[in-house]
């Protein structure tokens, strides 16, 4: 995997996708970025908390049978999977091709973070979650056109999100189990 995702860099380098990659860094837009993480947290727990209210669905884990897979695999494999290479391929693929090969770019957001959301989890309840936090992300890499900031908040996300639902629920108590 990793292999894979060091052609990937190299393809994606030499079409020129990740010119604005490592360009102006500084404090204000590390704490910027620390900020959009923090909120995509929250708006996790938020739709999480609306859906299962709703009883639209019982839980908001795509059941797609990669966490069985992962579920094999060691913790430390796992979080390398699920923090480093699963978003870093994603984006790269979403944001810096998908998006970068659009040259509307009103139309290359829209495909790009509902793509994103369908390929995860198909036509259904699920959708709505991902649909937002597809947004978030997508929003992030079209402000700065840097998909290193997008991978950022999407491994955040992917690392996170559940003990983040858990730590707010133990302050908010509002989910329904």
């Amino acid at each position: 995997m990793t292999l894979v995702l060091i052609l990937i860099f190299i393809i994606a380098w030499k079409l020129g996708y990740l010119k604005n990659t490592l360009k102006n860094w500084d404090l204000k837009r590390i704490f910027w970025l620390m900020g959009i993480v923090f909120f995509t947290l929250a708006t996790n727990y938020l739709v999480t908390v609306l859906v299962l209210k709703a009883q639209i669905i019982s839980s908001v884990t795509s059941d797609t049978g990669m966490s069985d897979i992962l579920g094999q695999l060691p913790i430390l494999c796992q979080k390398y999977i699920l923090g480093i290479i699963v978003p870093l391929s994603e984006e790269l693929l979403f944001r810096s091709y998908i998006f970068g090969s659009i040259t509307n770019k009103k139309v290359a957001f829209l495909i790009s973070f509902v793509l994103f959301a369908l390929v995860h989890t198909g036509f259904s309840w699920y959708l709505l979650p991902y649909l937002i936090l597809s947004f978030i992300i997508t929003w992030v890499y079209s402000k700065r056109n840097n998909f290193i900031e997008s991978a950022i908040v999407h491994s955040s996300v992917n690392l996170f999100g559940g003990s983040a639902i858990k730590l707010l629920d133990t302050f908010f108590k509002l989910l329904p189990y």
